[in-house]
Order: C-alpha cells, then structure tokens, then sequence
C-alpha cells in the first residue's frame, strides 16, 4: 500500500489559461472553478482546439496533475507537459500521450465472466464516479507552466469538457493514515410513505465521504502540512485525497476531490507525536 497523498494547493487556480479553442460561454479559465459541475468547453473535438496552456505566474513544486469531470471517451488521451519556459522547448516533465481512462482491472484478474476492454471502467459505471484522470509525477518537478493536451477527435459530442484542473504539490505523510479509515456513499434523498403506503422518494445526488485519522505525525510535518491545510481551507476550500495511489484498480473509488466537512483538533498524545483527524466530502 502506497502512501496517502493529499493535494490542497492548487496552481491551476489563479494560472493564466491560453492557447487551444474554447468556447465563450464555458472558457478553459472554468477549470479553475471549485465546482466540477461548471465546466471549461471546447469549440470542438479537433486537436488543434483541444490544448490549453497555463501560466502559473511563479514556479512552483508539481507533484500530482488530475483532470476531474472529463467527457472523453474510452479512446480519449491525454499529454501533460512542465517547463520553465513558455515555449516548452526543453520540458522538465512530459508524461507522454497516455490513455485518458484508468485501468482498473489487470488483464485475467477481474471476475469470471466480466470483461473490461483494455482494463478500463466502462462507460456506464465511469459516468456514477464523475471520471478523473490523475497523473501523479515520481518525484516533484518545480515549473511555471504547464500544457495540457487531450485527444478524443472521434468524439460523438463533437467537443471535450473537463470540470476542474488540479496541479501542484502533494502532501505524502512519513507515517501513513491509521487503520480504521472508511468511505461511504451518503444519500440525503428524502423518502416518505403515503397513507395508502406508496413509498416515493425525493431524490438527491449522492457523494462520498471520506473519513481518515494520522495518529504519530512530527512536528514540523503536523504544522508544515495538517495545520496549513486546515487553515488554507476551512470548511470551503477544495483539496484532492488519495488513499492509496499504488491501487490502481480501486484508485477510482478511493479519492475524493471534495471539502472537510469539519474542522478538527491537533492533539498532542506522546511527545513528540501529534495526531489528527480528517473528514473530506466530496464535491459533485
């Protein structure tokens, strides 16, 4: 089990956006929105429009680059490139043209009788999760910009939207999250019964949320990262959660890009050793 990573500081937020082709009425600035469900929209699906450039404004550490709320297909690709330079001439980083879509289950490991072509969700299950593609660098790569490619020209919609743009640092804990963490579907649907006992029910999204506790963080690391985030934050501001970024099978399922439902208390248990508790709701 790898590492929980959590990102809380987003460069995509205050970046100057140029290049590619995007509407008027959804540009590729709405990828700074907190909001998924307000999306950035191309004018159509030929590559030339489907890129997008970012100006951070300073450099900065890069550690983990997610799309969130993204319409391409199972043949959808995506490119990630960071420089220091707005031209890109000499990349520090470029993931290469990869597929867009997680791959979930290994060829021969899913169950018997399911079939999963290339690995990949399919589309019907894809379309419950809010799609994400989450590219997470091996180590942190310090640039100002940042290009954004998507290839998807066969796209039945004839255009790609994306709901929110996720690039920066990533905080990975020394000790890992205790056991005991969970994740559940919360449902505030309402359901009420007739006289004539006819269920109906008045139905809600439904979002997850994820509850996760560090019982032995360092001092430095306690108010460097979990005092910081919580302040950054509060209750409103967004952030990225990775349970385990090695399970990419259930990758999908456990991060949540979402906000702390609550403040919680630093505690101080042993000395030298503090512990805190987080819960992230996520964000439709």
């Amino acid at each position: 089990m790898g590492s929980m990573l959590i990102a809380y500081r987003n460069h995509a937020d205050a970046a100057g956006y140029s290049g590619g082709g995007w509407t008027a009425e959804l540009p590729a600035a709405n990828l700074a929105d907190r909001q998924p469900s307000r999306v950035a929209r191309t004018a159509s699906a030929d590559p030339a429009d489907t890129v997008v450039d970012l100006d951070f404004g300073v450099a900065g550490p890069v550690r983990l680059v997610a799309l969130i709320r993204h319409n391409l297909t199972q043949a959808g690709r995506w490119r990630l490139r960071l420089a220091a330079e707005p031209a890109f001439a000499a990349p520090l980083h470029d993931s290469g043209w990869a597929a867009i879509w997680p791959a979930v289950t290994p060829f021969g490991v899913g169950l018997w009788g399911e079939f999963h072509w290339g690995g990949q969700l399919s589309a019907e299950e894809a379309a419950t999760y809010g799609i994400a593609a989450i590219h997470v660098l091996p180590v942190p790569v310090i640039a100002r910009y940042l290009r954004l490619e998507l290839a998807d020209p066969d796209h039945p919609d004839g255009y790609l939207q994306a709901g929110r743009l996720v690039a920066g640092p990533a905080w990975q804990p020394r000790v890992n999250l205790q056991y005991g963490w969970s994740i559940e579907q919360v449902d505030d649907s309402r359901r009420v019964r007739s006289r004539g006992g006819q269920s109906y029910v008045d139905v809600q999204p439904k979002y997850r949320r994820l509850r996760f506790a560090f019982d032995y963080l360092e001092r430095d690391e306690v108010f460097g990262q979990a005092y910081e985030l919580e302040r950054l934050k509060g209750v409103g501001g967004d952030l990225m959660v990775m349970v385990d970024p090695d399970d990419l099978r259930h990758r999908h399922r456990q991060t949540v890009y979402g906000v702390l439902a609550e403040t919680a208390p630093i505690a101080n248990p042993l000395p030298g050793r503090f512990a805190k508790t987080f819960s992230v709701e996520e964000l439709l």
